[in-house]
């Protein structure tokens, strides 16, 4: 949709949601030998129905024949993915272990992003009701594996420290890629420490370092707005937790 006024880049359009529902984990734990166990996990699909609203909220300089303010009724169906985890532990010796994974995520169920607002019509806009009754992203993720490896040593009867790396792919892709979610494939290197407090209690914290491949994003969108960036991204992640054993 070509549009006549370029003031019309300082629109603003907010939506918001909610909703809640439910998902199932499922595993299974198999003792190989005396010092090798297996591990595999089934995470469950989980499908949301969002209800929110959508305020928009034009520019300054843009005439009401054209696009006016308002707020819609907005919905947004989005399933989030099953997931399959495999995993590998396996004990060196009384104080060392050994850890590998692997995780697979059926993220080719987002093909796109698409919010249907209530309420727009001609009345608000000649090209309101194009452009607001439903607005559509494409996403066209793919589905991805991730691969872990790690390791423990029992350092004396209260401590033990553990460390661990994990290569994870990115399932976004570099036509439909957008500001939203402009993620890379990520390492993650983690450090951790658990100490014995008592024989059915311990206490865990963990520092993590993510660091995401640099990436592009080059879209032009339905008003004709050009957007280009590189985006590097990485984080600091702490943990603190508590087990107690009954």
């Amino acid at each position: 949709i070509n549009l006549p006024n370029p003031s019309l880049a300082s629109n603003n359009i907010k939506i918001k949601g909610d909703d809640t529902a439910l998902g199932f984990n499922a595993g299974v734990l198999l003792q190989a030998t005396d010092s090798t166990r297996l591990g595999l996990t089934y995470h469950s699909q989980v499908k949301y129905k969002l209800e929110g609203q959508t305020q928009v909220t034009k520019g300054a300089n843009v005439p009401d024949a054209v696009l006016s303010s308002g707020r819609y009724d907005a919905s947004l169906k989005i399933d989030t993915p099953e997931s399959w985890d495999f995993s590998v532990t396996q004990e060196v010796n009384a104080d060392w272990k050994l850890y590998a994974g692997a995780t697979w995520t059926r993220w080719s169920r987002l093909k796109d992003i698409t919010v249907k607002n209530e309420g727009v019509t001609y009345s608000n806009g000649v090209y309101a009701q194009a452009l607001l009754s439903t607005i559509k992203e494409e996403q066209n993720w793919h589905d991805t594996w991730a691969y872990a490896v790690g390791t423990s040593y029992r350092l004396n009867k209260q401590w033990v420290l553990r460390t661990g790396l994990t290569v994870d792919q990115s399932p976004t892709n570099n036509t439909d890629r957008s500001p939203r979610i402009p993620t890379g494939d990520r390492t993650i290197f983690s450090l951790g420490a658990g100490y014995d407090v008592a024989p059915n209690m311990t206490v865990d914290v963990a520092y993590a370092y993510l660091k995401e491949a640099s990436v592009k994003v080059d879209r032009t969108n339905a008003l004709d707005q050009y957007y280009k960036a590189k985006y590097e991204n990485s984080a600091n992640g702490f943990g603190l937790g508590v087990t107690y054993r009954f």
